[in-house]
């Protein structure tokens, strides 16, 4: 079974082809939100080295959130297209849980948990134990506060934080949590495309496809403009 991924939702859009749960292609931009340009290039790519055509893909994962905005909304509108013109099948995988599983399965007392930088002192996160069996949700994946996030962890001895919010909020974490934490590796930090291809193939097994018309970008909260229209249409 050969399953696309596509990742969008952080700085580097990347994309993946994976068969039978061997990368057959990859590739990651270097250029910071540069997704609109550079994501059908990349899909072309790892076609390409795959050796195979767009028609032979069975699966097509895309993270749907939570994440950058723009590249939610990149990412999931070139998958549904894809699913539309191909009528291959979609696996929505949320960011947060694809990124934990950039980690591989450790001793059940470390909590994984990806945070990434939601702004205004926000995060969106969770928490995961990793197993052979894939992540297992304990604390529920969503946006918080960044102190109300980290007193969720305090129940574990050790926690492994990926995600850009590590880099914006490294002072504040140190401070709200001064022992039992470490940040992941920079080269398995952030979100990538081979993660979301595996766990979409897992979801997909599950019977959790859907169709192009099904598949929806998971934001979490509202935009900063919907935010401010709806509180003119409240005082109004």
């Amino acid at each position: 079974m050969y399953i696309l991924g596509i990742e969008t939702t952080g700085a580097f859009a990347s994309a993946a082809v994976m068969r039978d749960d061997q990368v057959t292609g990859y590739i990651k931009g270097n250029d910071r939100f540069s997704h609109l340009q550079n994501l059908t290039p990349q899909i072309e790519q790892v076609i390409k080295e795959s050796g195979i055509a767009l028609a032979d893909l069975d699966v097509i994962a895309v993270s749907h959130g939570p994440g950058s905005f723009t590249g939610i909304r990149i990412g999931v509108s070139t998958a549904r297209a894809l699913s539309q013109i191909l009528g291959t099948p979609c696996a929505a995988v949320s960011s947060l849980e694809a990124l934990a599983l950039n980690v591989a399965p450790m001793d059940s007392g470390v909590l994984v948990c990806p945070m990434l930088d939601a702004r205004r002192n926000q995060i969106y996160g969770g928490g995961y134990i990793l197993t052979e069996e894939g992540p297992k949700e304990k604390i529920k994946a969503g946006p918080y506060m960044l102190d109300e996030f980290m007193s969720k962890t305090e129940n574990y001895r050790r926690i492994l934080l990926l995600g850009d919010a590590t880099d914006r909020y490294g002072r504040e974490i140190g401070q709200l949590r001064h022992e039992g934490v470490d940040i992941a590796a920079e080269g398995i930090r952030y979100q990538d495309a081979v993660s979301v291809a595996r766990l979409g193939s897992r979801i997909y097994a599950e019977g959790g496809g859907v169709g192009y018309s099904q598949l929806e970008p998971d934001y979490m909260r509202l935009a900063e403009a919907e935010r401010k229209l709806r509180r003119k249409q409240q005082e109004g």
